[in-house]
């Protein structure tokens, strides 16, 4: 597998994709901390900015170990930060990774999602060499699993999410 030495920015019709920084953590916060992102993502919501700076360090600490790849969704009309796409708990040795992405509510069902998760997808296999790449999401996430399965990911059903009952694992295999 190939980590990025730099970080990779992406572009998409109508979206960069971009590392995240410490000018996005009132964004961040909101996207973060927003009842109907987290609906259906069990996680730790952060109280303020200064958690939700933290959040950005860690991010940066992440791609440095290796570990993650995490991209701002930024539009390119008008620049505004509308959502985030990651790769995480990426082994370089399994050529693997998993993919989790969130949106602001006020974008849901514009395409948004569908794009990035696209081009995050072309990049993590054409790029990064990666053999499998896998989702964990809400069994009641209902757009969630649609993207997902538009983009060939399979449902799982023999695995379980340890923990977090209500998931569900779907997995991308990178046959070539």
């Amino acid at each position: 597998m190939n980590f990025p030495a730099t970080f990779p920015e992406l572009q998409t019709e109508r979206l960069f994709l971009r590392q995240l920084n410490t000018d996005d953590v009132n964004p961040i916060f909101e996207l973060r901390s927003s009842k109907e992102v987290n609906k259906l993502i069990t996680r730790e919501i952060p109280k303020d900015l200064e958690e939700a700076t933290e959040f950005i360090n860690i991010c940066y600490q992440e791609f440095e170990k290796q570990n993650s790849v995490f991209w701002v969704m930024q539009l390119k009309e008008t620049n505004e930060l509308i959502g985030t796409i990651v790769y995480h708990n990426i082994s370089l040795d399994k050529d693997y990774a998993e993919i989790g992405y969130e949106l602001n509510a006020k974008f849901y069902k514009k395409g948004f999602m569908n794009e990035a998760i696209q081009k995050v997808i072309s990049f993590g296999i054409k790029t990064m060499s990666l053999k499998v790449i896998e989702a964990f999401t809400h069994q009641n996430n209902i757009a969630s699993i649609a993207l997902l399965e538009k983009h060939n990911f399979v449902y799982q059903p023999d695995r379980r999410d340890k923990g977090f009952e209500n998931n569900r694992i779907f997995k991308l295999i990178n046959n070539n």
